[in-house]
């Protein structure tokens, strides 16, 4: 696979979709006696027994018009666009303004399964050709999504494939394809290669190589065709490769660079009806029109994010009339241009903004109800309100020795305030106060004290002695914390040389932490597909679980979570399910199975039981969390909102501009913004003086409350006295110094003061 040259960047905008379904269900045994207490409706993955949950709702949106990475695009002859990204495994069809139409797909390898998809391409009579990067197959469909035929597996032998794929978007999913004149022809990436079939993948030909010389390939990526001809982006050798459709190489055009006929690692291609070429020149951020014969014939686009501009374009299609659909992929979206480069319009819209989700790794709930949800490649975590899940915020800021989040996993919640982030990427976990506010950091190059973490992807707070158990992934381990954030255990790590372990009191990249009202942890042992149950002091207490698909197996357990009742909830990722057990790890219930609707998941990998008792898990694949209301729920009860977090015991962080400088007696007042990260309440006064004279005059005193960080206009008047004393003293000068002093007290009284000068004329 090949290395990124790009991490694109995280701001747009997005929406969010919830559906909610009642199921009716009417079985009461998810309490401790754990037995069903009167007949009850099924829900899938429950293998006819009562389903524990009584109605789901979805947070969050697959993709219907959200678009995570667009890598490819394609338009059919009735001017459909067909629009497939990097991770959310579907295939979009829009009509040629961009209204969504449908969509087909789901994570996975099987029929109308995909992984990332690479390339997308249509025939004449309609037909749907998708490359499946990660599967090294392409699959054919119709118009609306059935499923006709594949073709393809991993392999250098004819008919075989070897795309290059992954789920970090920093790398881009290899493979392109095109149809015409009855052929598909497609960009053997890895293979250094352009393969020919038939339209039903058979009669089977090659040409190229691994090199620069004419004819030959270094990761050839995007392909397009006419019956005269077929044009292939030469990747890594920054050109542009033309061929009969037998493969006699016949021109080539480009080097690497910024000039007409240069490029910096192209893309996609495409033919308009005129024979034109359109090249998405990704590192240039722009696209390249090329004349029939290969000569440079314009170029628009330029880095940014407005109507027009491009962010790394991947992929690009043309319809009859010349207009030209380009993946403008680390925008999250599609733009339409005509045939000499004027915009157009947009097609889709971003996952990356308030409410869209990709990959959801880590769940918490906090005391008041509210969901928050670590979208590990939007690098934040994302807040939704209690009762409704209406998006309410997000978190991006961290603080400590780097200033924002980096592929955040597990969240935690300490009833007593705090908010815990395992922040993978930087290595480290955060410790944020319930509204945002930074507090400390555990781990990282600055903690010299504690323990190094890696692929920490969990974090548990117990409810009685405020510790912190936290899922050392990659370590093998489990760590304990004190309120302090010192190291008081370390559990697991076979030998104390980060081994794994199967026997008892050893792990094997363990991926989840919980703990119960009583103190009791649990841990998802991942690697050893079992639940250990570990004493308040770290004592292995037993393990259940072995390999396997049958109640009480797991297959990669990746999420754990208790509720009040001291039920256990496990998320069973491989086998796409949720199981509940005792606490002495009796089989209690399940549900879920792989797919895309209510109830299914796609690799799942944590789960979060709410205040009121219902069970939220993360649908990772499917980029979505999905809740659960139990029909006997177990719930610690929820507090109103608002009274959760309890005020930050610390003085108040107060921050004054002066609005106006000019015209101070003119206007008869000094006009100052403020604000009060907490809220607070303030005294403001400030005194007006004479450059250079000795006496001040005192302003009218403000007193005001301040809302937590909304920015107030507090205006200090000039009264007619002050106003009288100031013109004599000034005479014919302009100039005064105005010095404003604020008082602020904070919810907890404790109290804080600015003190500030200012040039302002009069």
């Amino acid at each position: 696979m090949r290395r990124c040259r790009h991490r694109p960047p995280t701001d747009a905008w997005a929406i969010r979709c919830a559906t909610a379904l009642t199921l009716g269900c009417l079985w009461a045994g998810i309490g401790a006696a754990g037995a069903a207490s009167a007949a009850a409706d099924v829900c899938a993955g429950s293998d006819g027994r009562p389903c524990p949950y009584a109605s789901a709702v979805v947070i969050g949106q697959r993709a219907e018009g959200m678009l995570r990475f667009p890598e490819a695009v394609a338009v059919d002859t009735q001017g459909n666009v067909y629009v497939a990204d990097q991770l959310s495994y579907v295939v979009q069809k829009f009509t040629a303004g961009g209204t969504f139409v449908t969509e087909w797909g789901s994570y996975g390898g099987g029929h109308g399964q995909f992984g990332p998809i690479g390339g997308l391409a249509t025939d004449a009579a309609g037909n749907v050709y998708v490359v499946d990067s990660s599967h090294n197959r392409i699959e054919k469909f119709d118009g609306n999504g059935a499923f006709i035929i594949a073709w393809g597996h991993r392999g250098t032998a004819l008919g075989q494939f070897k795309f290059g794929s992954s789920q970090d978007f920093t790398k881009p999913p290899g493979g392109g394809i095109a149809v015409a004149g009855g052929r598909v022809y497609v960009a053997d990436s890895g293979n250094d290669r352009i393969e020919r079939f038939n339209l039903d993948g058979g009669e089977a030909m090659e040409w190229g190589s691994l090199g620069s010389g004419p004819g030959q390939f270094s990761y050839p990526r995007g392909v397009a065709a006419n019956e005269g001809e077929v044009i292939v982006s030469d990747d890594d050798n920054h050109r542009i490769e033309k061929f009969d459709p037998n493969g006699v190489f016949q021109a080539s055009v480009g080097s690497y660079g910024t000039g007409g006929e240069q490029f910096g690692f192209p893309y996609g291609v495409a033919l308009d009806a005129a024979g034109n070429i359109y090249v998405a020149d990704d590192i240039n951020h722009r696209v390249v029109k090329l004349t029939p014969s290969l000569t440079f014939a314009g170029v628009w686009g330029g880095f940014g994010s407005k109507p027009g501009q491009l962010g790394f374009p991947r992929a690009l299609a043309s319809d009859p009339a010349g207009d030209t659909y380009v993946a403008d992929t680390a925008n999250d979206r599609v733009q339409v241009f005509g045939p000499s480069g004027n915009y157009l319009r947009t097609i889709g819209f971003s996952a990356r903004g308030p409410a869209g989700l990709t990959a959801p790794r880590g769940l918490a709930i906090d005391p008041s109800g509210r969901l928050l949800a670590s979208d590990t490649i939007g690098n934040r975590v994302d807040l939704f309100a209690a009762g409704t899940e209406a998006w309410a915020g997000q978190w991006t800021g961290a603080g400590g020795y780097r200033a924002r989040f980096k592929e955040p996993a597990g969240i935690a919640a300490d009833p007593r305030g705090s908010v815990y982030v395992a922040d993978q990427g930087n290595a480290r976990l955060v410790r944020l106060w319930g509204d945002g506010t930074f507090l400390s950091e555990i781990g990282g190059p600055g903690d010299l004290g504690g323990a190094q973490l890696s692929g920490a992807g969990s974090v548990a707070v117990a409810a009685g002695p405020d510790t912190t158990y936290v899922a050392d992934s990659a370590h093998n381990r489990v760590l304990l914390y004190d309120a302090a954030g010192s190291l008081l255990a370390r559990f697991g790590a076979r030998d104390g040389d980060g081994s794994p372990g199967s026997e008892p009191g050893a792990y094997s990249h363990p991926a989840a932490v919980a703990v119960d009202g009583v103190g009791y942890g649990y841990v998802a042992d991942t690697g050893n597909d079992r639940v250990v149950k570990l004493s308040p002091g770290g004592t292995v207490i037993l393990a259940w679980g072995s390999r396997g698909a049958g109640e009480g197996r797991f297959h990669s357990p990746t999420g754990i979570a208790t509720d009040a009742a001291g039920n256990v909830y496990v998320v069973d990722s491989e086998n796409n399910r949720v199981q509940v057990f005792d606490s002495d790890g009796h089989f209690l219930a399940k549900w879920g199975v792989r797919g895309a609707g209510l109830g299914a998941f796609s690799q799942p990998t944590a789960v979060a039981v709410g205040c009121n008792g219902s069970v939220y898990v993360a649908d990772t694949n499917n980029n979505r969390v999905q809740r659960f209301d139990p029909v006997a729920a177990a719930g610690t009860g929820c507090l109103a909102p608002g009274v959760w977090p309890p005020p930050l015991d610390v003085s108040p962080v107060l921050h004054l501009t002066l609005q106006r400088r000019a015209s101070v007696l003119g206007r008869r007042a000094l006009a100052l913004s403020v604000s009060c990260q907490r809220g607070c309440k303030i005294l403001a006064a400030a005194t007006l003086a004479p450059l250079g004279g000795r006496r001040s005059v005192p302003l009218v005193a403000a007193a005001r409350s301040l809302p937590a960080a909304l920015t107030t206009h507090v205006r200090l008047r000039v009264g007619p006295s002050a106003l009288r004393r100031l013109r004599r003293a000034l005479g014919r000068r302009r100039v005064l110094v105005a010095r404003v002093n604020i008082v602020a007290a904070g919810p907890t009284g404790r109290r804080s003061s600015v003190t500030t000068s200012y040039l302002v004329t009069r």
